[in-house]
């Protein structure tokens, strides 16, 4: 039974960590539900599948000239963006993790960047390649990152919202946001499996999971390139809402 509760969790991270609606709102509530420990060396087999998707989705679908060593600039870009939420959270790790994942943030940060996200899909922005991304832009995006701590609001969600801000086109910067979260999505999870040891990994149990998050992860990332067209951060917008009013009358009874 704890198994058929970690793969349905396996299943969850797959599909909401790349969407901006909040992974970690929803393994926080759904592990609730399932009365199963939603503990960091869990989290972290879970992150390293999405990771190990990641990985091998951008290197079918990035063009081949950002290998090149004219675009080192871009990736020293995304290495040197991803700093700050990554010091952020190895100094305050503890915090986050007993203080920050209370229902009444988890509905608040929803809702609120819920009405962001829909404001924001109304700026219209030109079309732009992913490395005409500038430094000022990559840093603004990058930093904006540390109030993904925040559960419910969702990395993916505010790096796309400050993307559109500073001048980038939102399908670019939730790509640039992608590319962003490898960096910090492979160190996290690295770090809390070391805890126990690499070879943890080793086990039946843990390769389903890898496997699990890491394919729904790739499907995801498919149907979101495939459909990500006019008024879809709007679509998510309104799901995240809708949730955080559904959880608001849950508590209220």
């Amino acid at each position: 039974m704890e198994m058929l509760k970690s793969i349905i969790l396996a299943v969850v991270q797959g599909v909401t960590e790349l969407l901006p609606i909040s992974s970690t709102a929803h393994l926080i509530l759904i592990s609730e539900y399932l009365d199963i420990e939603m503990g960091t060396y869990l989290l972290s087999v879970l992150h390293l599948g999405t990771t190990i998707a990641l990985i091998f989705y951008f290197l079918q679908t990035l063009p081949k000239e950002l290998y090149q060593k004219k675009h080192i600039s871009f990736w020293l870009k995304v290495l040197l963006s991803t700093l700050p939420a990554g010091i952020f959270g190895l100094l305050f790790k503890n915090i986050i993790e007993e203080r920050l994942r209370s229902t009444s943030i988890i509905i608040f940060s929803l809702l609120f960047w819920g009405i962001a996200i829909i404001l924001t899909d109304r700026i219209k922005r030109r079309k732009k390649k992913i490395t005409d991304v500038t430094w000022k832009q990559a840093v603004a995006i990058g930093v904006s990152q540390i109030i993904a701590f925040l559960p419910g609001t969702s990395r993916s969600a505010i790096t796309t919202i400050t993307g559109i801000l500073v001048g980038v086109e939102k399908y670019t910067s939730l790509q640039f946001s992608f590319l962003l979260g490898l960096p910090l999505l492979l160190g996290a999870s690295l770090y809390g499996i070391m805890e126990k040891g690499i070879f943890t990994l080793c086990t039946i149990p843990n390769c389903v999971l890898l496997i699990v998050s890491g394919g729904f992860t790739y499907i995801t990332l498919k149907v979101l390139n495939k459909y990500s067209k006019r008024r879809w951060l709007t679509f998510f917008g309104v799901y995240r809402i809708i949730l955080a009013l559904i959880l608001l009358l849950l508590t209220l009874k």
